[in-house]
């Protein structure tokens, strides 16, 4: 079979200047996504002269918008998404055309990819375990964990109902019958190394890097599950310049007697991030068409923005009187930086067509940017528009943990150091991503039973692990400051 270099193909923004193309893409889909819901913030979107500094606020009205309606939630993520493919350029040789015109059959060969295989050698774990600090967790002692992470409000209610099925279905675990198509297999919060010791089958891709591919063999040969993936000049595809052969690649390894599930989890920085999220969407409604038993699976980031329900609103709202005598020094602090510390969270709710309130739930970081944004919006647009289309769908916001790429920002590393004196859990890796692959199997077996009138944005609210930034009684940004500050201060007196 031939390999597919990575100068063949690849996908790019429209043509303008480097400094701006990215922005001008970014507020081109955005508006056009809530052009027919709201022409107003369609005009502030097109007339924004910073968007670094404006894009926080649009996507939490953007948010908002979609929370009101099941239909203004459904249509946003059809125009965004087109939008997005009518302006994103896709370029072989000489040829440059939209990437909504782009007919994957017509130029990429079937046999682009070889396929590697490892089969573990390790007998497959039989019931579900949890690190946590130097233990395992199972059973009772799990069961009282999720017990008390759900009374402080780190995880959702739902969250932890799905991993109590699996507790009484350790048989759930191998995903039989499932065939798991893991992006971005190196991710730290991915479940590739779960389901792997679990005994699952499973397809991975992940940039040709030598580094990541020796930490993903290593998994797969030290586990008990089955792993497939591409291969070019060695183990690994990049998404972005290969997702034509990519589809080609995933049509033949599934047999009809496999139910297949695509898991989003690459992610990139910058306007790399935007162009790896709409090459991924390539690859899921490619899936969705050719297979109609196919799943989608999403882990939303921590620090982005969700609409809550009532109940989530309510919870913080009752923190706020509980608070003693730390109370009179919030307030004075809130007063004196006009809200910029200590702000009350969830100050506005939106009422939807049936009367519920929501609000949004706004951890959106300035220092990530508008890119971060846009990419994580194109993958829940296309989930929504699954679930809206009776497919099983598995979305879990993921809790704060101590990845490599956390640890690198000083100031937010430093954040996270006391966030359990704000009521906030930040999870070791391993910890994080075992829970977050156990809901992946509940929602694969058992899916929540949601009533047929649902707005779509519930399916990111419902079951989520945020680690408690919801149900926070201030704004996360706003006591983001106070705990960065707390968090320097052991390493200003020299403690360790």
């Amino acid at each position: 079979m031939g390999t597919v270099g990575h100068s063949r193909w690849d996908l790019v923004f429209p043509s303008g200047a480097p400094e701006r193309v990215g922005d001008m893409f970014a507020t081109a889909v955005v508006a056009d996504a809530v052009r027919r819901y709201d022409a107003d913030l369609a005009q502030q979107v097109e007339t924004c002269r910073d968007w670094h500094c404006a894009y926080r606020g649009v996507f939490r009205g953007l948010t908002a918008l979609a929370a009101s309606s099941p239909t203004a939630s459904a249509g946003m993520a059809t125009d965004g998404l087109r939008a997005a493919r009518q302006l994103l350029r896709f370029v072989t040789g000489h040829t440059i055309a939209p990437l909504q015109s782009v007919d994957v059959d017509a130029i990429a060969p079937p046999d682009a990819l070889d396929t590697g295989r490892i089969d573990g050698t390790a007998q497959p774990v039989t019931r579900l375990e949890i690190p946590f600090r130097g233990a395992l967790l199972a059973e009772e002692a799990l069961w009282g964990q999720l017990t008390d992470w759900r009374r402080r409000g780190i995880i959702e209610p739902a969250f932890a109902a799905a991993v109590e099925r699996v507790i009484d279905h350790p048989e759930w675990l191998s995903l039989p019958g499932f065939r798991v198509i893991v992006t971005g297999a190196a991710a730290e919060l991915g479940p590739l190394r779960p389901l792997l010791r679990w005994g699952a089958d499973v397809l991975a891709i992940d940039l040709p890097e030598a580094g990541r591919w020796r930490a993903i063999r290593a998994a797969a040969e030290a586990g008990a599950g089955r792993l497939g993936y591409p291969v070019t000049a060695g183990p690994g595809a990049d998404i972005t310049r290969q997702f034509p052969a990519l589809v080609h690649w995933i049509r033949a390894q599934l047999d009809s007697d496999v139910r297949p599930v695509l898991g989003l989890y690459a992610n990139g920085p910058g306007p790399e991030g935007v162009r790896l999220a709409a090459a991924m969407d390539v690859l899921v409604s490619d899936l969705l068409d050719h297979r109609t038993d196919a799943a989608v699976a999403y882990l939303g980031s921590p620090t982005d923005c969700y609409a809550v329900p009532e109940d989530v609103i309510a919870a913080a709202h009752s923190r706020l009187p509980a608070r003693g005598p730390r109370a009179i020094g919030q307030h004075l602090l809130c007063t004196l930086t006009a809200s910029a510390l200590y702000r009350p969270n969830y100050r506005t709710t939106t009422p939807d067509q049936l009367g519920a309130l929501w609000s949004v739930a706004d951890a959106l970081r300035s220092s990530q940017g508008p890119n971060h944004a846009l990419a994580q919006r194109l993958l829940r647009w296309r989930t929504v528009l699954a679930y809206t289309a009776g497919r099983t769908v598995s979305c879990t916001v993921a809790p704060p943990a101590w990845t490599r790429s956390l640890r690198t920002q000083r100031s937010l590393a430093a954040a996270y150091r006391v966030a359990r004196h704000f009521g906030i859990e930040v999870f070791d890796p391993d910890t994080a991503r075992t829970l977050l692959a156990a809901k992946l199997v509940a929602d694969l077996f058992a899916p929540p039973d949601t009533p047929a009138d649902a707005n779509p944005e519930a399916i990111f609210a419902t079951g989520a692990a945020h680690g408690g930034l919801w149900r926070q009684p201030f704004e996360p940004n706003s006591i983001l400051p106070v705990a960065t500050a707390l968090g320097y201060l052991p390493s200003l007196f020299g403690s360790h």
